[in-house]
């Protein structure tokens, strides 16, 4: 029997990250300082488990729009005139671009208004007034796990947030947002259209850097996009996936 042939794929490791600082997301983790110095020492231990993926492209959940910004301060930070501040994309990004000798990083994201009619904060605020039941379902879990830094490292958070089970929970949150309606009035989804698309468009931004069978993709990214952008990237065919566990343990 004829064995098919095995078409070569450019390599996409989606990394998903807690945020180091402050955002506006419905979850936040409840990070201590990731500027002091034993948090630096483990930041650069996850950067050095990184180097061994080989990245020749490093995406990043900033704006596309930005990507100037972010680029002049990445060019900024190459030669001494930028302070990396507590989020992921200086900490973990920039780090790993310079030592990959990376000329830029790839701004990926975007947040325009786009389809959205409400926003999360009222869709959950609905929920929980006229939807107590299944409010507490898609979001009461989250009281239950252990959404703080304290104790483990940065090496050990990022592996909890990777983990397959974290992230299929986090995206069944959103799938069953759907749910959240009355008769024909589908609050949810006035905010779960937006989701997706700015979801299909990080994978659209994703696929523009896929220009040859050798490139390797990594998208650093909050954790609860993994599975929805991974599922988009596997339904396209384009990209081969690369479990990025394999390279933190």
């Amino acid at each position: 029997m004829m064995q098919r042939e095995t078409i070569a794929k450019p390599k996409l490791m989606i990394m998903g990250s807690f945020h180091m600082g402050p955002t506006g997301d419905l979850v936040q983790t409840e990070a201590d300082d990731m500027l002091a110095p034993h948090r630096q020492h483990e930041i650069i231990d996850v950067v050095n488990h990184l180097k061994a993926f080989q990245p020749t492209k490093i995406a990043v959940e900033a704006e596309k729009t930005s990507s100037d910004i972010v680029n002049d301060q990445y060019r900024k930070y190459l030669v001494g005139d930028y302070q990396l501040i507590a989020n992921e994309i200086d900490q973990i990004g920039y780090r790993l671009a310079r030592d990959m000798n990376h000329e830029e990083i790839h701004a990926v994201d975007w947040m325009e208004k786009g389809a959205a009619k409400r926003d999360i904060g009222e869709v959950t605020e609905w929920a929980k007034a006229n939807q107590p039941a299944l409010y507490e379902e898609l979001f009461g879990w989250y009281d239950e796990v252990d959404l703080s830094t304290k104790g483990r490292t940065v090496l050990e958070i990022i592996l909890y947030y990777n983990q397959t089970e974290m992230v299929e929970k986090m995206h069944r949150v959103y799938v069953n947002t759907a749910r959240i309606k009355e008769g024909n009035d589908y609050v949810g989804m006035d905010w779960l259209l937006w989701w997706y698309q700015r979801n299909l468009i990080l994978f659209a931004n994703l696929s523009d850097l896929a220009k040859f069978e050798e490139d390797r993709i990594l998208f650093i990214v909050g954790a609860s996009h993994v599975e929805i952008v991974a599922n988009f990237a596997r339904e396209s065919g384009l990209f081969e996936l690369v479990d990025v566990r394999e390279y933190l343990q």
